[in-house]
């Protein structure tokens, strides 16, 4: 022991009487945590939305719904399509009667038929047919944008009959997700009630997923009008039936998405004999306006009809003009 002892202490020694060696501290690599979201901030301001309309537009049956969107896409200067998602067979009606000429409106068939012998919507097929429809059109109106592309384009985008795409989704939760129908005849048997109360949250995820492809479509400068029916509501559940009143059917789904509610509408005017009707105006009116706070409530005369004269169509031309 005595002798490893003294071994150590004069290794101790040696190491004394050396110089110091003076190695250089390494420097600290700097992670910045927020490197991604540091990317991400320097191109917000080029991602902002290039389209101000996403607008829900919703009416009676013959209030000229579709007619003011078709109109107005007729009169722009746009060089692209629009494109009619047509539910209830009204964007081909209008189009067929009065933009017969227009080669660059194109009206989907977004039903898909079932096969058999039960005629039926094939709710699941219908549903995949939209999903890609839309994604082909969001697909356009990003490649529309960058430099050099020369395929088709984009004005708009217009589904009519949005009441009837929740009628899809609807239906497919209680064939697909809940399996309690296997067709959409065994769906309208409402004696086969939804379980739980939750469960209807899976109709309005299926519903937004056309919310969110529609937003794709507006941040990419695709304009999108979303057209529905009217149906007497109560939101403040009250027993007064003066709360009660025409609203679009589908507000409380979308009234938190959409930039622009336009009711439209039509008061007719009878003889004496209150026999016939002499004369007819359509209206419109901008009942939410959040992209210009100066169209908030205001109302447009799109139509005048009257027996024995020529019908005087005006349109909308904040629809065309920029101005919405």
């Amino acid at each position: 022991m005595a002798g490893f002892g003294a071994a150590k202490q004069m290794q101790e020694d040696r190491e004394e009487e050396l110089p110091p060696v003076n190695t250089p501290a390494k420097a600290k690599k700097t992670i910045d945590p927020f490197a991604d979201l540091r990317a991400e901030l320097s191109i917000l301001h080029q991602q902002q939305p290039k389209s101000t309309v996403f607008a829900l537009i919703a009416g009676h049956e013959n209030t000229g719904k579709s007619a003011i969107v078709l109109d107005a896409f007729s009169k722009s200067k746009s060089d692209g399509q629009l494109w009619i998602l047509d539910f209830d067979g009204g964007g081909a009606g209008t189009a067929s009667a009065f933009h017969r000429d227009n080669d660059r409106i194109r009206c989907w068939d977004p039903w898909v038929m079932q096969q058999g012998d039960r005629t039926a919507y094939d709710y699941p097929g219908t549903h995949d047919r939209v999903m890609k429809i839309m994604q082909f059109a969001v697909d356009i109106a990003r490649k529309q944008n960058t430099p050099g592309y020369t395929g088709e384009r984009l004005w708009g985008v217009h589904v009519t009959g949005i009441d009837l795409w929740d009628s899809v989704c609807i239906n497919n939760m209680r064939i697909v997700d809940l399996n309690l129908a296997k067709d959409g005849i065994e769906s309208a048997d409402w004696n086969v009630k939804v379980g739980h109360q939750w469960d209807w949250a899976i109709r309005k995820t299926r519903f937004h997923q056309l919310t969110a492809l529609s937003r794709g479509l507006v941040k990419a400068g695709v304009s999108v009008f979303w057209e529905t029916h009217l149906r007497m509501t109560n939101y403040s559940f009250g027993k007064n039936e003066d709360t009660a009143k025409w609203r679009p059917d589908c507000e409380k789904a979308t009234n938190n998405y959409v930039y622009q509610i336009l009711i439209c509408e039509r008061k007719d005017v009878y003889n004496e004999e209150r026999t016939d009707v002499i004369r007819s105006e359509f209206t419109v009116t901008f009942d939410k306006s959040k992209t210009n706070a100066e169209l908030q409530g205001q109302r447009r005369t799109i139509l005048v009809t009257e027996a024995g004269k020529p019908a005087r169509w005006i349109g909308l031309p904040e629809l065309s003009d920029g101005s919405l």
